[in-house]
């Protein structure tokens, strides 16, 4: 059988990316990803000379400079097909372009512990792949963890902003799951029940918070990573999330509140990442914390 398209993505004739319409020159190396397109303007309000672009599908991206450093920020929609699509484009332009590329996911979940209270921090250092997306590219027992280098910064950045560490921010494994109302919702399923003790099962085994994008960014990143390394052309990719959670009723003050410190988190973090990698910074501090 022969295969149904040419090479890893879909690309215009001008060599755009077909869903982002981005090329290797829109893409920085520290970058941003939001489900929400007005939470990846909000960017805006931070970046010196920033530039949005809406391409035909509403997927919003733009680019811009945050304490010196360019930055990228794109929109993926929600779930993890929409992500992996998104991902997959944005990593392409990277692997084909620069070849350095931080990523961080900033997004919303639901705390699967009493102890975390809604509107905290949520950084993860690993994702339980409870969605079908990521098993295209590899079998679900293949793990999926998040950079040190990104998690650790994010750490740093939350306490300098205030959070406190084991109070409103909180290191750990997450999970992503391909559908919110039915599934995270399972007393509305009629077959629930299966559901309802999957998510007892990963609540005692200590997982934070459920989401529904993550796990697609430590699968597509050792894929590409391997990919290009197996054709002689190593690249640096490295990814991480931060959520911040819910509980209905929502209150949309609280909750934009706490997004602008998500996304000066994010921000912050990239910048640190950046001084890091020029031997200006170090994260013993945060190793100390956790």
């Amino acid at each position: 059988m022969k295969q149904f398209f040419p090479g890893l993505i879909f690309e215009w004739e001008n060599g755009k990316a077909y869903h982002l319409e981005i090329t290797e020159e829109d893409v920085a190396p520290y970058i941003l990803n939001a489900g929400s397109p007005k939470r990846i303007e909000m960017l805006t309000n931070y970046l010196e000379d920033a530039m949005v672009y809406v391409p035909r599908r509403g997927l919003t991206w733009v680019k811009g400079i945050y304490r010196g450093i360019p930055v990228f920020g794109f929109t993926s929609g929600m779930g993890p097909p929409s992500m992996a699509i998104t991902l997959a484009e944005v990593m392409y332009k990277i692997c084909e372009g620069g070849g350095v590329g931080y990523i961080i996911r900033i997004g919303t979940s639901g705390a699967m512990q009493e102890y975390i209270k809604p509107y905290s921090l949520v950084v993860a250092d690993s994702v339980v792949r409870d969605e079908s997306t990521s098993s295209k590219v590899v079998f679900p027992e293949y793990p999926a963890n998040m950079d040190p280098i990104i998690y650790l910064s994010l750490l740093k950045a939350a306490v300098d902003k205030g959070f406190k560490y084991g109070e409103d921010l909180f290191l750990g494994k997450i999970q992503s799951k391909d559908d919110l109302y039915f599934y995270e919702g399972f007393h509305n399923s009629p077959i629930g029940e299966e559901s309802r003790m999957r998510f007892k099962a990963l609540m005692e085994m200590g997982v934070l918070a459920s989401e529904m994008e993550a796990s697609i960014l430590p699968i597509y990143r050792d894929y590409f990573r391997e990919r290009y390394r197996r054709i002689g052309k190593p690249v640096s990719l490295y990814v991480g999330t931060v959520l911040t959670t819910l509980a209905a009723p929502m209150n949309k003050e609280k909750l934009t509140e706490v997004e602008n410190k998500m996304v000066e988190t994010a921000l912050d973090s990239l910048y640190i990442i950046d001084k890091y990698r020029r031997g200006e910074e170090s994260l013993d501090d945060v190793l100390r914390l956790i």
